[in-house]
């Protein structure tokens, strides 16, 4: 049977935001990724830092990359190892970005 790990915290990674946000780093396990805002054009994801340092984008459960063109809400589960993660946003004239991870039990 496999271990799940829980973090009971939100972590917030973009509060009312216009461009990615910087590293925040979690202890690892099973998320709800929130992505909130007037995109204005641009797309919002979520990236996490590998050992080497390189910045990767994160797929969710499904298997496709976690980014949203449309809003003001989007949710998505995702699973992901302790490490530093980030909010990406790119082109558009975005306003009023929040992004969460909240642990999932």
């Amino acid at each position: 049977m496999p271990i799940r790990k829980y973090d009971e915290e939100t972590r917030t990674l973009l509060s009312n935001g216009s461009a990615s946000g910087n590293a925040v780093k979690i202890p690892g396990g099973e998320y709800a990724l929130i992505l909130e805002g007037t995109l204005g054009g641009a797309t919002m994801g979520l990236q996490m830092q590998s050992p080497s340092g390189a910045w990767v984008p994160v797929e969710s459960f499904a298997g496709g990359t976690v980014t949203t063109h449309t809003t003001p809400v989007c949710i998505t589960p995702v699973k992901l190892p302790a490490c530093n993660v980030k909010a990406v946003v790119t082109g558009g004239t975005p306003s009023a970005l929040y992004a969460y991870l909240q642990g999932m039990g």
